[in-house]
């Protein structure tokens, strides 16, 4: 199974919810106390073979050895229910791509 780093814009509880309900190895940024350090979080995500989830394109742009999953904020639903619907797309992505490739992905988001 894929291994996500959630970055800050997407809510914590997300990654709790890959872990509880889908069964991923993934944290938050907040709960490996990295703060907003984007080249921060792709070292520690090339480091532990993670995912970095991130909307923030252009900051990770430059990035040339992660993997890179986008998701943009403004497909998912607003307020409480958008760890859940983030969690549900990636567990998807993940089924579908058990062994990505380094580069950025764009989950697809029904």
């Amino acid at each position: 199974m894929t291994a996500f780093l959630i970055d800050e814009m997407f809510p914590a509880a997300t990654a709790g919810l890959l872990r509880e309900n889908y069964d991923h190895d993934a944290v938050h940024v907040f709960e490996v106390g990295l703060r907003a350090a984007d080249a921060e979080s792709a070292a520690m995500a090339r480091a532990e073979g993670r995912a970095v989830v991130t909307e923030n394109v252009a900051d990770f742009s430059a990035e040339r050895d992660a993997v890179l999953v986008f998701v943009l904020k403004r497909n998912l639903p607003a307020g409480g229910a958008q760890a859940k619907a983030l969690a549900k797309v990636l567990d998807d992505w993940a089924r579908a791509h058990p062994r990505p490739y380094v580069g950025p992905h764009w989950p697809r988001i029904v």
